[in-house]
């Protein structure tokens, strides 16, 4: 949790919007638009699952409205999950595997903690890390009632259920979670009685009803629009296919070899692969997305590979097929709500593969122990755990030194410092013109400036900006800030501040720098300016 409000260097415009929901539920119990206690959270038109707002709302009591507050709920289930796979591990495997005294489970929780991909979601406000806490929750309970405490069923369901009040993923993801678990499970499953079945059944419809409701009332969030099923091909890639092969489109040909479902599946096929892939797991990690993740370094250690393979090699010779089938399916599963998003790589709504990896790697670390000392070969393994700790060593130097550098930018870095310098002097300025963008510069004016949740809320729905394509809205203005590209007319305007991009300048003479104004520009910690300040006297 060291230097949790530094890095990552800085609030994207979700945690912004997560941070100020909860503060306005603090103030007022109502959310910024002025519902009363809602469950979804409108924001920005993306329907966020409040169960990470309510969270954050004890935080934001203790600590204000700050960073800290509002990373410090997924921090702290960064740390529960750790605690989490240390139970599921020792209730999974039976004989216990072992490294000298170090028990599997111990073993899962120390790889864990380490993970690449677990640390970095965990020290950011991700709505999909507390997920994933919830969901190990889920599973460590069913594993419970397979051990005879019956009530636990209820337990699991509840956990898994609350899933989806974190995180939009978790409608496919935790589905595939518990078809894992019940196919893996499932002669065990079978000797529970009707009644309790049924009950657990009316509690989880209970538990998601108000989740289907949202969902049918299309309050599904961005899911629809990242889905790779709401985008059909370019009509005139389809007529290119034609063309190339002669025929019209009710042909076998093109039924056969070039149709959209076809077209579909073999994308999903493509982008599902690339979460096995070297790149992914040990040297890029989510190459399209540099928020994701430390550069130059996979969602785990180059030095868990030869743990990863003997953890494989393990699973085929275990006679514990219930635990084996389990792991093995989640590795399968874990990937496909990325895979089904039109996104290449996705780190976020694949992480819970890093679950079925690190079990796995735990697995291999004390199989590959066992291999080596029956080979006599164990005076290996201080030289492989030099060889960890170098590598481990690398990612921090990464994730510390190079990440914040790089990244700066896609973490939104600079609106922080433009409305720091722009309130100072604020109310001595008739208008100031922020460049509109779909970072929602809104939602920072609000959170750095703790405005009054009362306030906003009289005027929410008057200043915000539905977007008719079903995707994120935008807010137009908030008292004397406009949230728009900057025009000719603005210029020379006395009592007038103009903040741009001034890689998107809104035209050209704002590119030119404006000599006869007050200039001042917003650097980012790389020394590439964020934001460009024009102001007249």
């Amino acid at each position: 949790m060291w230097q949790l409000d530094i890095n990552p260097p800085h609030l994207t415009s979700d945690e912004a919007a997560l941070a100020y929901n909860a503060y306005s539920i603090l103030e007022t119990g109502r959310d910024e638009h002025g519902e009363l206690l809602p469950l979804i959270f409108k924001s920005f038109g993306d329907w966020k699952p409040g169960l990470y707002i309510y969270l954050t709302v004890p935080f934001v009591a203790v600590l204000g409205l700050t960073e800290w507050a509002v990373r410090l709920p997924s921090a702290l289930a960064g740390v529960v999950a750790v605690w989490l796979i240390y139970k599921i591990s020792q209730r999974l495997f039976t004989p216990k595997l072992e490294i000298g005294n170090w028990k599997l489970e111990i073993l899962a929780a120390m790889l864990l903690a380490v993970s690449p991909w677990h640390v970095h979601f965990s020290r950011g406000a991700w709505e999909a890390n507390l997920s994933l806490t919830l969901t190990l929750a889920g599973i460590c309970f069913f594993l419970r009632f397979l051990k005879g405490k019956r009530k636990s069923v209820y337990l699991s369901c509840l956990f898994f259920a609350l899933t989806l009040w974190a995180y939009q993923g978790a409608k496919l993801g935790t589905t595939l979670v518990v078809v894992a678990l019940l196919l893996a499970y499932r002669k065990q499953f079978n000797l529970m009685p009707r009644r309790q079945i049924i009950k657990v059944l009316v509690l989880g419809f209970v538990l998601v009803l108000p989740i289907i409701l949202s969902v049918v009332q299309g309050q599904a969030g961005r899911l629809a629009v990242f889905s790779v099923f709401s985008y059909r091909r370019p009509l005139e890639y389809v007529v290119n296919i034609l063309n190339q092969e002669g025929v019209g489109i009710n042909s076998w040909q093109y039924i056969f070899y070039h149709s959209g479902p076809l077209s579909i599946l073999r994308g999903v096929l493509n982008r599902w692969t690339n979460y096995y892939s070297a790149r992914f797991l040990f040297f890029e990690g989510d190459w399209a997305n540099p928020r994701h993740g430390a550069p130059d370094v996979g969602v785990l250690l180059l030095a868990d590979l030869p743990m990863l393979i003997f953890g494989f090699l393990y699973l085929a010779r275990s006679q514990n097929r219930n635990a084996k089938w389990f792991v093995l399916l989640w590795l399968l599963l874990a990937p496909l709500p990325a895979a089904l998003s039109r996104d290449t790589i996705q780190g976020v709504r694949s992480l819970n593969e890093v679950v079925p990896l690190t079990i796995l790697t735990a697995c291999g670390s004390a199989y590959m122990w066992g291999f080596a000392k029956i080979r006599k070969l164990a005076i290996l393994l201080p030289c492989y755990l030099v060889v960890y700790a170098f590598n481990y060593i690398y990612f921090l130097d990464q994730y510390w030194a190079h990440y914040p550098l790089r990244s700066a930018k896609d973490w939104q870095y600079g609106y922080k410092q433009a409305i720091l310098a722009i309130s100072k002097e604020q109310n001595a300025y008739q208008q100031i013109v922020f460049q509109q963008s779909y970072n929602q510069p809104y939602i920072f004016f609000l959170f750095y400036q703790k405005y009054d949740p009362k306030n906003y809320q009289k005027i929410a729905s008057s200043v915000y900006q539905p977007n008719s394509l079903g995707d994120v809205g935008l807010v137009g203005k908030l008292d004397n800030t406009q949230f728009r590209d900057a025009s000719a007319s603005d210029l020379h305007q006395k009592d007038t501040i103009i903040v741009y991009d001034p890689e998107h300048p809104p035209f050209a003479e704002l590119s030119q720098k404006q000599q006869d104004g007050i200039y001042q520009e917003i650097t980012r910690p790389d020394g590439s300016v964020a934001f460009e300040l024009l102001s007249w006297e």
